[in-house]
């Protein structure tokens, strides 16, 4: 199907998708966040060097407490201030340069606090894990000239098995970003033993977790594909036909990514270069 039909549905969710109202107290933490956020800019303007961590990740406890027990407003509160970090004082941070293990632990606070949204697994797997392994690129190549026995600390792995624990805790709710993980494993990070253990899990999901056939046979429909655009296009596709009850946020942001690529049609064969189905539970 024509990529262009796909995002017109998947608007259509989205803007049929019910949001509920959200209570002056947690919009006034949700303010608490944006004064923290513009403080940080403010002595930022006087140093001038963009920051590159987020600092140790709020407990869970804290902001509960503080958004007077909104805790799902509170936790998109949370991902909205990881996604606002990397704009500092007139500037863009290179999400690259960000301090990714901090990044990661906000969002798992985020999660912590609302479970039921896939919000902060979606920041993790869209938005992060790419330019960390950017970031964990440049690491290790400046390591290898200075410490060459010490190699640096990879990062984004660390997103991709965020991403996997939630899925292990609610695999009806969190397939779908297992499932992009495991193309961020497959044409990112290279890691093909990485990929094929999220297939395997999503292929050995429980029949009440409600996850689509595509998407158990994930090695033929998406990782097998020799081109990784062509791979992302059909993995897109398939979460375009397949997110009921989806948060809105997340739909706009798999329609935004459908936008794209207004010409495809999400239809064209697969190489075989994972195993074929039925070789995955060997």
């Amino acid at each position: 199907m024509p990529a262009m039909a796909l995002l017109e549905r998947l608007r259509a969710r989205a803007r049929s998708a019910a949001r509920g109202p959200v209570s002056p107290a947690a919009w006034s933490l949700f303010l608490l966040l944006l004064a923290a956020q513009a403080a940080v800019s403010s002595w930022q303007d006087q140093d001038t060097r963009l920051q590159p961590s987020l600092g140790p990740a709020p407990s869970a406890g804290a902001l509960r407490v503080a958004s007077l027990d909104e805790p799902a407003f509170a936790g998109y509160a949370t991902s909205l201030y990881v996604q606002g970090f990397d704009a500092q004082a007139g500037a863009l941070l290179p999400l690259r340069q960000a301090d990714m293990a901090a990044v990661r632990d906000w969002l798992a606070c985020a999660f912590t606090l609302n479970p039921h949204s896939g919000y902060p697994l979606m920041l993790a797997a869209f938005d992060y894990a790419e330019p960390a392994h950017l970031g964990d690129l440049e690491r290790a190549a400046a390591a290898s000239i200075a410490t060459p026995t010490a190699p640096a600390l990879a990062t984004a792995p660390g997103l991709l098995d965020f991403v996997e624990s939630a899925y292990r805790e609610d695999p009806a709710r969190h397939w779908r970003w297992l499932a992009h993980a495991a193309w961020v494993a497959r044409y990112t990070l290279k890691d093909d033993a990485r990929a094929l253990r999220y297939a395997r899990l999503l292929q050995a999901a429980p029949a009440l977790a409600g996850v689509p056939q595509w998407a158990r046979e994930l090695d033929a429909f998406v990782l097998r594909r020799a081109d990784a655009i062509e791979a992302h296009k059909a993995l897109l596709g398939g979460l375009a036909f397949a997110t009921p009850g989806a948060d809105p946020r997340e739909l706009d942001r798999l329609a935004a990514r459908l936008s794209e690529h207004p010409q495809t049609d999400y239809g064209s064969d697969s190489r075989q270069l994972f195993p074929r189905p039925g070789e995955m539970a060997k």
